[in-house]
């Protein structure tokens, strides 16, 4: 795991999902619609989803 800094460029919602683009310092922002989404970049970004082996 690993510290990183993110922030939300352009969030909306829309349909009562939340959309938008999703920055990590130092990278180019990602698309991304619905909550899960949104949630699963930001533990891509954080190295939670490595595999451990």
């Amino acid at each position: 795991m690993r510290t990183v800094i993110v922030r939300l460029v352009e969030p909306e919602q829309s349909g009562g999902r939340l959309c938008g683009l999703l920055e990590e310092v130092g990278c180019e922002p990602v698309p991304f619609n619905g909550t899960e989404a949104l949630l699963d970049l930001l533990r891509d970004a954080a190295g939670l989803d490595e595999d451990p082996s």
